[in-house]
């Protein structure tokens, strides 16, 4: 099992470095939240640079927990990977690794909605941004329990 636990670790790392930019980000543009067209419009570049890292370290964490992670995982655990990425999530839920398949579909279609955004559509930057900042804290805590996890289940 020896590959497995080394997939597993490699994907672990991956997700920490995610996450940890992901906070850091976070933790630099916290105070502005929640925005409004205004409060939007009068960032400074930095704030917004921020806010980007934030965007681009979210998604990256969402993938790399939804393609990498899941998988080695579900590998290290001797389950079947060679299914739907919907069958993993519930497989995943059934087994305790996370606590709602819904709850990470939702990160999905927020990572999606930030991803996507179009310039000149104020309003929906501004509404995406909000969204993204409730998500952090729902990303983060999936994120420590697959972690936990991981961690209990590897050292057996």
């Amino acid at each position: 099992m020896n590959i497995y636990s080394d997939k597993l670790n490699e994907s672990l790392q991956l997700c920490d470095i995610h996450h940890q930019r992901m906070m850091h980000a976070f933790s630099r543009i916290d105070i502005y939240f929640p925005l409004n067209l205004m409060s939007y419009n009068n960032l400074e570049a930095d704030q917004l640079s921020f806010m980007d890292q934030l965007i681009f370290r979210f998604s990256k964490l969402q993938d790399s927990m939804g393609q990498r992670l899941f998988p080695s995982l579900l590998q290290f655990l001797g389950e079947n990977t060679n299914q739907p990425f919907i069958d993993k999530l519930a497989l995943l839920e059934k087994i305790g690794v996370i606590d709602s398949s819904e709850d990470w579909l939702k990160l999905r279609e927020t990572r999606n909605a930030v991803v996507h955004e179009y310039p000149f559509n104020l309003e929906e930057i501004v509404e995406g941004l909000n969204l993204l900042h409730k998500d952090v804290v729902e990303i983060s805590s999936i994120w420590n329990n697959v972690r936990l996890y991981c961690q209990q289940r590897m050292e057996k």
